[in-house]
């Protein structure tokens, strides 16, 4: 078990493609962002036969969770727990009730009457007394990791919440270039864009893979140990991949062209196939615009619908305070 943090509207590092004009301009150099810096933390469990449980998605509020934050979400669909505190953060409470009603609730029947083992890092609400006397009762084992070892140690760390990060950010950028900058990052989107970077992320191979080369499972000391020997081995990168630039609506427009003139060799053929790429180009542009435009049409509507807060009441009494939701619950 980890948490990953967010910021809402702000994208990670990534490479653009423009004209050398508009680089000597100096108007677009920066990527597009939203910079809705609101954060918001998702705790991740996985576990060594390639499974994963359900995310938990810590949303920042002093009212509880607002139904306009989950206004897209989907039963059924969208297999994850939400939850607020008043900073965004993880906190006592929040772990105990993550312990009990999610990892306890999704291990027990896997588990039987066997050990369960718990791997996470020492941090404070990891080792209160509640959770450890919890774990104590339940037949749940901790392992706590070193301090500064998860990048090395921590199967989460090192293999899943990287590419997590990039997917998110892919995600939220696919996201603002539909809305060619109109659309104004909301927490009503991040379960969206969240969803679509857990599910390309954690699938199952990754997860294996994570516990091996941490050297969790199978259990291997050498695998973690071997990083720090020094070694002379060089890494090439295949320089020689090849890209597709024309869509197929150019190929067929092309053959057309071939087939239509007879000598395309003439300065006037060759001034008509580049007016002829260049409409075609600027057509799907707009055809691509429109439909962002739509889309962008669809999603603000959808924010106009009145806002209320969710009835959290439980129906079984926890050892916390704290409340987690899923709309399976």
């Amino acid at each position: 078990m980890d948490e990953k943090g967010f910021l809402l509207g702000v994208t990670s590092r990534s490479k653009r493609v423009f004209s050398r004009q508009l680089w000597d301009q100096k108007k677009v150099r920066a990527a597009l962002q939203d910079g809705n810096r609101e954060w918001i933390t998702t705790i991740g469990c996985i576990c060594a036969d390639g499974s994963s449980i359900d995310p938990v998605v810590v949303f920042e509020g002093k009212e509880g969770l607002h139904d306009r934050w989950l206004r897209d979400l989907e039963v059924g669909k969208h297999q994850l727990f939400c939850c607020t505190t008043t900073s965004g953060w993880s906190n006592n409470e929040l772990a105990l009730a993550w312990l009990e009603q999610v990892f306890d609730r999704a291990t027990k029947e896997k588990a039987k009457r066997d050990y369960r083992l718990l791997l996470l890092d020492g941090h404070g609400s990891h080792v209160t007394p509640s959770f450890i006397d919890y774990c104590d009762s339940h037949r749940i084992l901790l392992a706590i990791l070193p301090p500064h070892s998860s990048h090395s140690l921590q199967p989460l760390d090192v293999v899943l919440y990287k590419p997590l990060a990039v997917a998110y950010s892919t995600e939220l950028s696919n996201l603002l270039h539909r809305g060619q900058g109109l659309h104004e990052v909301q927490k009503s989107d991040f379960i969206q864009l969240f969803w679509a970077a857990y599910t390309s992320t954690f699938t199952a191979d990754k997860i294996l893979r994570s516990f091996a080369v941490t050297g969790v499972h199978p259990r291997d000391a050498d695998v973690v140990l071997d990083r720090f020997k020094s070694s002379t081995t060089r890494y090439h990168s295949d320089s020689e991949i090849s890209k597709e630039g024309d869509s197929d609506s150019w190929r067929h427009l092309s053959k057309l062209f071939d087939a239509a003139v007879s000598d395309t060799s003439k300065i006037e053929a060759k001034r008509l196939r580049h007016a002829l790429h260049s409409l075609q180009v600027y057509n799907e542009l707009l055809h691509y615009e429109n439909n962002e435009l739509r889309d962008e049409i669809s999603t603000k509507n959808k924010r106009k619908k009145h806002n209320k807060i969710l009835d959290l009441q439980q129906h079984e009494e926890y050892h916390s305070t704290a409340v987690v939701w899923s709309p399976r619950s």
